[in-house]
């Protein structure tokens, strides 16, 4: 059912295509910057008690 919808979606979006995609990947990278930063606080905190 959410196939459908994101295909007639895509349809009717088709100009606003490129766009969406550079939002998409720019919100992985803004996902992987978060991962990486909470190891780092994690691995300064384990540091800090070493």
């Amino acid at each position: 059912m959410m196939a459908i919808v994101v295909e007639a979606d895509l349809r009717r979006h088709g100009a606003r295509r490129a766009e969406g995609s550079v939002m998409s990947h720019f919100r992985h990278a803004a996902r992987i910057c978060t991962i990486g930063s909470s190891f780092t606080f994690l691995f300064a905190l384990v540091i800090g008690w070493i």
